[in-house]
């Protein structure tokens, strides 16, 4: 997998999975003097156990699942790659 990541003097921190632990680290990283890579095969976070209330029509699924680069919105030293698994 090739990315266009820019490459900066910052030490790069490539987090592997976009759950609730790697976006806990990459909100704690981005803006210290890092440069942070998250890796994951979506480009958004999706939070599971409210799934059954957007199947029952309480919530609208743009509820529980956020695209990552509307979370980290503004942040200079983040990027983020993603690549579909192939079947």
């Amino acid at each position: 997998m090739k990315a266009n990541i820019e490459h900066t003097d910052k030490k790069r921190i490539v987090i592997v999975g976009g759950g609730l632990g790697g976006l806990e680290l990459a909100f704690k990283l981005v803006d210290d003097d890092y440069q942070v890579v998250l890796i994951d095969k979506n480009n958004y976070h999706q939070f599971p156990p409210l799934i059954y209330q957007v199947a029952s029509g309480g919530l609208e699924p743009s509820s529980i699942s956020f695209p990552f680069r509307r979370l980290f919105q503004g942040k200079k030293d983040f990027s983020s790659v993603w690549q579909r698994q192939s079947r």
